[in-house]
Protein backbone atom coordinates (compact mmCIF):
# COMPACT_ATOMS: atom_id res chain seq x y z
CA UNK A 1 0.00 0.00 0.00
CA UNK A 2 0.95 3.83 -0.99
CA UNK A 3 0.52 6.55 1.34
CA UNK A 4 1.59 10.27 0.85
CA UNK A 5 3.59 11.67 3.61
CA UNK A 6 1.75 14.48 4.21
CA UNK A 7 -1.42 11.58 5.30
CA UNK A 8 0.84 10.60 8.30
CA UNK A 9 3.57 12.92 8.89
CA UNK A 10 3.46 16.43 9.76
CA UNK A 11 6.35 18.26 7.99
CA UNK A 12 7.90 21.61 9.04
CA UNK A 13 11.04 23.58 8.08
CA UNK A 14 14.29 23.71 9.74
CA UNK A 15 15.45 26.89 11.97
CA UNK A 16 15.95 30.02 9.80
CA UNK A 17 19.15 32.34 10.65
CA UNK A 18 18.63 35.57 9.64
CA UNK A 19 21.99 36.96 10.25
CA UNK A 20 23.44 33.87 10.55
CA UNK A 21 24.48 31.18 12.71
CA UNK A 22 27.19 32.82 15.63
CA UNK A 23 28.60 30.22 17.53
CA UNK A 24 29.06 29.93 20.91
CA UNK A 25 31.08 26.83 22.41
CA UNK A 26 29.67 27.80 25.59
CA UNK A 27 25.80 28.11 23.84
CA UNK A 28 22.89 26.15 24.98
CA UNK A 29 21.45 25.28 21.49
CA UNK A 30 23.26 22.99 19.18
CA UNK A 31 22.89 23.35 15.79
CA UNK A 32 22.68 20.37 13.01
CA UNK A 33 23.58 22.21 9.43
CA UNK A 34 24.16 20.26 5.90
CA UNK A 35 27.56 19.34 6.70
CA UNK A 36 26.79 17.22 10.01
CA UNK A 37 25.23 14.49 7.98
CA UNK A 38 26.56 12.42 5.90
CA UNK A 39 25.45 10.87 2.31
CA UNK A 40 24.45 7.95 4.13
CA UNK A 41 22.24 9.70 6.18
CA UNK A 42 24.34 9.84 10.03
CA UNK A 43 24.06 12.52 11.91
CA UNK A 44 27.51 13.50 13.34
CA UNK A 45 26.67 14.45 17.03
CA UNK A 46 30.30 15.13 18.28
CA UNK A 47 30.74 18.30 16.34
CA UNK A 48 27.91 20.21 16.22
CA UNK A 49 28.43 23.92 16.29
CA UNK A 50 26.34 25.60 19.53
CA UNK A 51 25.08 28.94 19.62
CA UNK A 52 23.46 31.04 22.34
CA UNK A 53 19.98 31.95 22.05
CA UNK A 54 16.76 32.83 24.08
CA UNK A 55 14.58 33.34 21.13
CA UNK A 56 14.51 29.70 20.11
CA UNK A 57 11.28 28.00 21.52
CA UNK A 58 11.43 24.83 22.84
CA UNK A 59 9.11 23.37 19.88
CA UNK A 60 11.87 24.17 17.55
CA UNK A 61 13.74 21.45 19.05
CA UNK A 62 14.44 18.05 17.25
CA UNK A 63 12.88 14.85 19.12
CA UNK A 64 13.43 11.10 18.72
CA UNK A 65 11.52 9.67 15.76
CA UNK A 66 12.29 12.72 13.88
CA UNK A 67 13.09 12.32 10.44
CA UNK A 68 15.18 15.11 8.61
CA UNK A 69 15.38 15.98 5.10
CA UNK A 70 18.18 18.07 3.63
CA UNK A 71 15.16 19.79 1.39
CA UNK A 72 18.41 22.25 -0.57
CA UNK A 73 21.05 20.50 -1.85
CA UNK A 74 21.44 18.05 -4.94
CA UNK A 75 22.10 15.05 -2.33
CA UNK A 76 18.69 14.91 -0.95
CA UNK A 77 19.61 12.57 1.89
CA UNK A 78 17.45 11.74 5.08
CA UNK A 79 18.42 10.59 8.75
CA UNK A 80 16.62 9.87 11.88
CA UNK A 81 17.25 11.46 15.02
CA UNK A 82 17.62 8.02 17.30
CA UNK A 83 18.38 9.30 20.45
CA UNK A 84 17.56 12.57 22.80
CA UNK A 85 19.32 15.32 21.83
CA UNK A 86 19.08 18.10 24.34
CA UNK A 87 18.42 21.62 23.02
CA UNK A 88 19.05 20.93 19.12
CA UNK A 89 17.58 22.41 16.31
CA UNK A 90 18.32 21.62 12.31
CA UNK A 91 18.86 24.40 10.11
CA UNK A 92 16.07 25.52 7.52
CA UNK A 93 17.86 23.49 4.66
CA UNK A 94 16.03 21.02 5.85
CA UNK A 95 12.83 19.44 6.59
CA UNK A 96 11.72 18.20 9.87
CA UNK A 97 9.51 15.01 9.52
CA UNK A 98 7.59 13.91 12.44
CA UNK A 99 5.43 10.43 12.21
CA UNK A 100 2.17 11.05 13.53
CA UNK A 101 0.52 7.59 12.13
CA UNK A 102 0.94 4.37 14.39
CA UNK A 103 1.42 2.50 10.87
CA UNK A 104 4.64 4.06 9.89
CA UNK A 105 7.60 3.71 11.85
CA UNK A 106 10.11 6.51 11.49
CA UNK A 107 13.37 4.31 10.54
CA UNK A 108 11.75 2.72 7.89
CA UNK A 109 10.76 6.82 6.40
CA UNK A 110 14.17 7.59 7.02
CA UNK A 111 15.44 4.42 4.89
CA UNK A 112 12.57 4.49 2.12
CA UNK A 113 13.88 8.53 1.98
CA UNK A 114 16.92 7.38 0.82
CA UNK A 115 16.35 4.78 -1.91
CA UNK A 116 16.24 5.06 -5.23
CA UNK A 117 12.02 5.43 -5.54
CA UNK A 118 12.12 8.20 -3.22
CA UNK A 119 15.52 9.71 -4.72
CA UNK A 120 14.16 9.41 -8.07
CA UNK A 121 11.12 11.45 -7.55
CA UNK A 122 12.65 14.35 -5.68
CA UNK A 123 15.02 14.16 -9.31
CA UNK A 124 12.32 14.82 -11.49
CA UNK A 125 10.02 17.37 -9.45
CA UNK A 126 12.37 19.15 -7.62
CA UNK A 127 12.97 23.12 -8.24
CA UNK A 128 16.15 24.94 -8.32
CA UNK A 129 18.63 25.57 -11.53
CA UNK A 130 22.35 24.94 -9.66
CA UNK A 131 20.90 23.21 -6.23
CA UNK A 132 18.19 21.14 -5.78
CA UNK A 133 15.25 22.28 -3.97
CA UNK A 134 12.50 20.47 -2.34
CA UNK A 135 9.46 22.28 -1.22
CA UNK A 136 7.32 21.03 1.49
CA UNK A 137 4.24 20.34 -0.68
CA UNK A 138 6.28 18.14 -2.97
CA UNK A 139 7.41 16.24 -0.04
CA UNK A 140 3.93 15.84 0.98
CA UNK A 141 2.89 14.57 -2.24
CA UNK A 142 5.65 12.00 -2.22
CA UNK A 143 3.86 8.33 -1.78
CA UNK A 144 5.71 5.90 0.14
CA UNK A 145 4.99 2.17 0.01
CA UNK A 146 4.14 1.02 3.71
CA UNK A 147 4.52 -2.81 4.37
CA UNK A 148 3.08 -4.06 7.55
CA UNK A 149 4.84 -3.00 10.62
CA UNK A 150 6.67 -6.30 10.96
CA UNK A 151 8.28 -5.59 7.81
CA UNK A 152 9.05 -2.04 8.78
CA UNK A 153 11.10 -2.76 11.83
CA UNK A 154 13.18 -5.50 9.81
CA UNK A 155 13.95 -3.20 7.33
CA UNK A 156 15.06 -0.11 9.72
CA UNK A 157 16.98 -2.69 12.73
CA UNK A 158 18.54 -3.61 9.13
CA UNK A 159 19.26 -0.41 8.09
CA UNK A 160 20.91 0.69 11.44
CA UNK A 161 23.23 -2.40 11.49
CA UNK A 162 24.12 -1.61 8.15
CA UNK A 163 25.19 2.44 8.82
CA UNK A 164 27.25 1.42 12.33
CA UNK A 165 28.79 -1.39 10.19
CA UNK A 166 29.90 1.33 8.03
CA UNK A 167 30.91 3.68 10.54
CA UNK A 168 33.05 0.83 12.04
CA UNK A 169 34.90 0.07 8.00
CA UNK A 170 35.20 3.95 7.89
CA UNK A 171 37.08 4.31 11.24
CA UNK A 172 39.40 1.03 10.35
CA UNK A 173 39.92 2.21 7.32
CA UNK A 174 41.39 5.67 8.88
CA UNK A 175 43.36 4.31 11.48
CA UNK A 176 45.03 1.86 9.06
CA UNK A 177 45.66 4.64 6.85
CA UNK A 178 47.28 6.57 9.81
CA UNK A 179 49.55 3.13 10.39
CA UNK A 180 50.99 2.79 7.26
CA UNK A 181 51.60 6.34 6.96
CA UNK A 182 53.39 6.39 9.99
CA UNK A 183 55.52 2.95 8.75
CA UNK A 184 56.44 4.52 5.51
CA UNK A 185 57.68 8.05 7.40
CA UNK A 186 59.69 5.80 10.17
CA UNK A 187 61.22 4.04 7.09
CA UNK A 188 62.62 6.70 5.89
CA UNK A 189 63.61 8.19 9.00
CA UNK A 190 66.29 5.39 9.89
Amino acid sequence: MKKKISHFAEIKSGYLFKEGIQSDKEGNVSVIQLKDVNDRGVINLHELQRISSDKISSESFLAVGDVLLKAKTNHPVSALVNEQLPSTIATAHYFIISVKKTDVLPGYLAWYLNQRPAQTYFDKNAGGTRIQVINKQLLGELEVVVPDLKTQEKIAKIYELHQREQDLVDAIKEKKHGLILAQLLSAISK
